[in-house]
């Protein structure tokens, strides 16, 4: 794993002047990743919890991300939902900031996908299961039950203790 400390001593600059550099050449988020040795979705994560120093064009990180990966937007969005990605770590790998975002610049585009969101960034090993309906279904109430003559349950009384003296 590549720390800025260790980009720094490489390339014997300020990690985020760097950064600014590679935005400026042109470079997109993944190449700049590349280029320095991060993951590209690590970076990307780096760059959305550190907005202020993100040097990248905003409207360019869909463009990017399809130049980068050959995938557009929709498709990522619609691959992602059907992994059980949430909108954060679609985000994340795209480039934006955040996940909403991310939803925002969908829904502006015309894409609207059902994203997971109870677990960011992990896909669900095991299917949601199938709801097997009220376990109560068809159970009397006790309405009925004393109706029927049904007395109340019989109370549990407790043991007395022996109490020696």
């Amino acid at each position: 794993m590549t720390t800025k400390r260790q980009v720094e001593e490489k390339f014997g600059k300020e990690f985020w002047q760097l950064i600014r550099e590679f935005a400026y050449k042109g470079y997109t988020r993944f190449d700049t990743a590349r280029a320095i040795g991060y993951r590209p979705d690590s970076f990307c994560h780096l760059l959305s919890h550190t907005p202020g120093k993100d040097p990248f064009e905003p409207s360019a990180r869909a463009l990017g991300y399809l130049k980068d990966t050959g995938e557009n937007l929709r498709e990522a969005l619609e691959r992602m939902a059907k992994e059980g990605r949430s909108w954060n770590y679609a985000a994340r790998v795209i480039g934006y900031a955040r996940g909403q975002n991310l939803k925002k610049a969908a829904e502006h585009r015309g894409i609207f996908v059902e994203m997971n969101s109870k677990h960011p960034g992990r896909p669900r090993i095991h299917p949601i299961p199938e709801p097997r309906g009220d376990l109560t279904l068809n159970w009397p109430t006790w309405e009925k039950i004393y109706e029927i003559g049904g007395g109340p349950l019989p109370e549990f009384r407790r043991k007395k203790k022996c109490q020696s003296k």
